[in-house]
C-alpha cells in the first residue's frame, strides 16, 4: 500500500512537473509570435525596400546569422523570395536571365513569402540575388561568348548570364541590383579545379564586370558582394570553422553572422 502511495505522488509530481513545462513553452512561443509580429510591423514601415532571392543558404544567413535582424537594424526592409514562392523557386545562375525578363515586374511588387504582392503600389528599390552553393562547382571553362540559358556550370556560360543582364540593369537606372556570389563547397563536395573556377568567374565579376558596366552605362545600379570569398579558405573551400559538417556545404551561424557583418560594411560603403 505504501509502495502506491509512493508512485501516485511520484506520478502526481511528474504530472505537475510536465504542466509546469508545456506551460512555459506555451509562454515562450505566445512570446515568440508576439515578437515575430511586432518585428514584421516594424518592417513593413522602413522605407529601404529590398528583396532577398535565394535558396537555403540565403535562409540560415537571414535568420542563424541575423541577417534580417541586421538589415532592419540599419533601415532596410526585408523581403524573401525562396523556394514555393514563383519567383524564388528557381535561383541558379542560368535563371538569372530569363527571370530578370520576364518577372521583374513580379520582383519589384514581391512582399512575402508565399506568393504575397504589395496591395498599395510599394515596389522593392534593392534587389539582391544569390545562386545557392551547387553553383560554385563549375565544371569547365567552356567556350565563348557561352550561352546565358545552358545549364552547364562553365565559367564562359556564367560569363555571358552577365554580359546579356547589362541592359536589364540599365533599363531600371533608380534600382539597385546586388549580386551576392554563390558560397564555397566543403571539400567533400568538389574538387581543387572547380574552386578555382568559382573564385576566378567571381573575380570576373566584380573587378572586370562591374567597372565594364559602369562605364559603358554610366550608372552605379549593379553590384557584387563576394559572399564565396567572405566564407572560402586559401584552397577556395568553405572553412573549417564554417562547416556544419565535412558532408554538407550548407555553412554554419558563424558563416552567417560573419557574412553579415561583411554585408552591412559593404552597404555602408557603396552608400545603400
Amino acid at each position: 500500500m505504501r509502495w502506491l502511495i509512493i508512485l501516485l505522488i511520484l506520478s502526481l509530481i511528474g504530472n505537475a512537473v510536465g504542466l509546469f513545462i508545456a506551460y512555459k513553452f506555451y509562454r515562450a512561443d505566445k512570446a515568440l509570435k508576439v515578437n515575430q509580429n511586432m518585428l514584421e510591423a516594424l518592417n513593413e514601415h522602413l522605407t529601404k525596400k529590398l528583396i532577398f532571392l535565394h535558396h537555403s543558404v540565403g535562409q540560415i544567413w537571414l535568420t542563424e546569422g541575423n541577417l534580417k535582424a541586421a538589415l532592419m537594424a540599419n533601415g532596410f526592409s526585408v523581403h524573401d523570395a525562396t523556394y514555393g514562392d514563383e519567383i524564388g523557386q528557381e535561383t541558379d545562375v542560368c535563371h538569372w536571365l530569363p527571370k530578370f525578363r520576364n518577372d521583374m515586374d513580379k520582383i519589384f511588387k514581391f512582399d512575402k513569402h508565399p506568393n504575397i504582392y504589395y496591395s498599395d503600389g510599394a515596389e522593392n528599390d534593392i534587389i539582391v540575388f544569390k545562386s545557392c552553393y551547387p553553383n560554385s562547382n563549375i565544371v569547365d571553362e567552356g567556350e565563348m561568348p557561352g550561352d546565358p540559358l545552358d545549364k552547364k556550370r562553365t565559367v564562359a556560360n556564367y560569363r555571358a548570364v552577365f554580359e546579356n543582364l547589362k541592359e536589364t540593369f540599365e533599363n531600371y537606372p533608380d534600382k539597385k541590383f546586388i549580386y551576392v556570389t554563390a558560397p564555397p563547397l566543403v571539400p567533400a563536395e568538389t574538387t581543387p579545379d572547380k574552386t578555382v573556377r568559382a573564385r576566378k568567374f567571381n573575380e570576373w565579376l566584380k573587378l572586370e564586370f562591374v567597372p565594364q558596366y559602369r562605364e559603358e552605362t554610366g550608372l552605379n545600379n549593379f553590384y557584387v558582394f563576394d559572399f564565396f570569398n567572405v566564407l572560402a579558405d586559401e584552397q577556395n573551400y568553405l572553412k573549417k570553422e564554417f562547416r556544419r559538417v565535412e558532408t554538407d556545404s550548407h555553412p554554419n551561424a558563424a558563416a552567417g553572422k560573419a557574412a553579415t557583418a561583411a554585408f552591412i560594411e559593404f552597404l555602408k560603403d557603396n552608400n545603400i
